[in-house]
């Protein structure tokens, strides 16, 4: 069913009657905003430790109760999102496990790792219960419920991971609420989630962290070291950008996939060696052949405007996805006369703001186009 009918279909019945929405931070209340925007919902409850999120989560309309207790929560519950740690959602899975629970009730999680939370729910939760792995595409580098967003998951890939034996209108409710938020299912095995993840998200964190590390060790040069600080804001800056994530967040992640991602970094000390070897090629050509190939796939790339090595200015910002909403911004930008270099939707914005981003020639040019922008009314979101 195309999301728009899905919207309609929302409108007249909500898919659920409760949901209810564990740790309530950046996902977990983008999720709940965007569940209650779209009708999938009727009532929205959340349950976070931490009594102040609790309370931003009811001062900010997020949800319409919250509690610091689970079970005083998802008794009559029929749509349980866990948003939470993998370490954390595990611990909480089981006691979940001990708990009264709505018969015919799904579960599902957004960690960014699947094996060992879908392994886990399916050896505790109670027959009955329909458990349904999830990961959301999506993120910032900001946290907390404060930076919530409804528009968080358009566009956003929305991986699901239901068990072999998954019940399939238990799995066809849980999808039609992900599309009803205007994100993109794809179903995988949880394994080969966390192969792929592992390779395009997990390894390049630790590759992005490793290069700073070099570089934070160098800049401790006595003569020299200064340099290094200097002249890293450019292009070194955006490549390991990545690598300002949170610490604890990561270190539970690569835990949890720890054994794929020894694989891929084994993988990629063979590639440091070949690299190594074609260095002492007199002509190059074995490293004119790496860069080549590496530059091709890279632009095949879907989304072409992020992750570039050169320094560039961007912006991100939230717009309904509706026709016309492109347009509109790049008629903003030709009527003051200011240079936009590209534009376009981000379909995998894991740690980032915004939905559509902006990249122009000039650090003067991105600051215009952003006040032109907050002055009509988008939100906007520097990327630094």
């Amino acid at each position: 069913m195309r999301p728009a009918m899905q919207k309609v279909v929302a409108e007249q019945q909500p898919l659920f009657e409760k949901a209810v929405i564990v740790g309530c931070g950046l996902i977990g209340g983008s999720l709940a905003l965007a569940l209650r925007e779209n009708g999938a919902v009727r009532e929205l409850a959340a349950v976070d430790s931490n009594p102040s999120s609790c309370q931003f989560a009811i001062e900010l309309g997020v949800v319409d109760e919250a509690h610091e207790e689970l079970r005083d929560a998802v008794q009559d519950a029929d749509l349980i999102v866990f948003a939470a740690p993998v370490r954390q959602t595990c611990d909480l899975l089981a006691e979940l496990a001990t708990l009264p629970l709505k018969k015919g009730c799904i579960v599902t999680d957004v960690c960014s790792t699947k094996v060992e939370v879908c392994t886990q729910a399916a050896q505790q939760l109670p027959p009955g219960v329909h458990f349904i792995g999830g990961h959301p595409m999506a993120g910032s580098e900001k946290s907390g419920v404060k930076a919530a967003t409804a528009r968080l998951f358009e566009n956003a890939v929305y991986v699901l991971t239901p068990p072999p034996d998954a019940d399939e209108a238990a799995f066809a409710k849980l999808a039609a609420a992900i599309e009803s938020v205007r994100a993109q299912v794809l179903v995988l095995e949880p394994a080969l989630h966390d192969r792929v993840v592992a390779a395009i998200s997990h390894v390049p964190h630790i590759i992005a962290a490793q290069l700073v590390d070099q570089v934070m060790r160098l800049s401790d040069h006595p003569e020299h070291g200064d340099l290094y600080t200097k002249l890293a804001a450019g292009g070194f800056r955006d490549v390991t950008r990545i690598a300002s994530g949170n610490a604890q967040m990561w270190r539970d992640i690569v835990l949890s996939n720890r054994d794929v991602i020894r694989d891929l970094l084994q993988d990629w000390q063979s590639g440091i060696a070949g690299l190594l070897h074609k260095l002492e090629e007199t002509e190059g050509r074995g490293l004119q052949t790496f860069f080549h190939d590496a530059s091709a796939f890279r632009d095949a790339l879907p989304t072409k405007l992020r992750g570039a090595v050169r320094s560039v200015y961007e912006i991100s910002i939230d717009a309904a996805d509706e026709p016309g909403t492109i347009g509109k911004v790049a008629t903003l930008m030709g009527i003051h006369s200011i240079n936009l270099n590209g534009v376009g939707l981000i379909e995998s914005r894991e740690e980032d703001n915004g939905q559509v981003l902006l990249s122009f020639r000039s650090k003067r040019d991105m600051e215009q186009g952003a006040h032109v922008l907050l002055v009509n009314g988008f939100h906007v979101y520097f990327r630094d």
